[in-house]
């Protein structure tokens, strides 16, 4: 599915977030902007992307009253209870907040999402399934459903 025309924001810049990033492009969005507290490290990842369509990069202070379709979190505040240093503001506008640590239900980044109306909420259990999926088929030759196992690990969000 593609989503021309839609901006979305990756907040970090770790592994994950580099591993999303060609995916994301793939999909055409008309913006994809990478926000770090470091500037240099999502300058540079930024630019990794940068031949595949339009990725600017931002501290987190910049991101305040911008405004993104979706709003991707590939920090590790989660893991400790805490929210990325991030305005409201990127949620206005916002369809998806996709939280990329799972097991962990409404982290505070989902919680705020919620209370501000985003429609949809995600954790990393999908991210997490598929790529297990893809490596027991690159390794044993066949591809397991990924159903049950995304079932037993998801939290819900409510």
């Amino acid at each position: 599915m593609r989503h021309e025309g839609q901006t979305r924001v990756v907040v970090g810049v770790g592994g994950a977030a580099r591993g999303a990033l060609l995916p994301f492009l793939e999909q055409a969005p008309q913006e994809l902007v990478i926000a770090n507290r470091t500037l240099q490290k999502a300058f540079d990842l930024a630019r990794l992307g940068a031949l595949q369509g339009r990725v600017r990069s931002h501290s987190y202070a910049a991101l305040a009253g911008l405004t993104f379709d979706l709003v991707f979190n590939a920090t590790s505040a989660s893991l400790r209870g805490e929210f990325p240093p991030v305005s409201a503001s990127v949620f206005a506008k916002c369809s998806l907040a996709y939280e990329l640590a799972y097991g962990k239900g409404l982290t505070p980044f989902l919680r705020l999402a919620k209370n501000l109306g985003v429609s949809q909420l995600a954790d990393g259990v999908g991210m997490l399934a598929e790529q297990a999926a893809e490596a027991f088929k690159w390794w044993r030759g066949v591809r397991p459903d990924t159903r049950a196992v995304m079932l037993a690990l998801t939290v819900p969000l409510v």
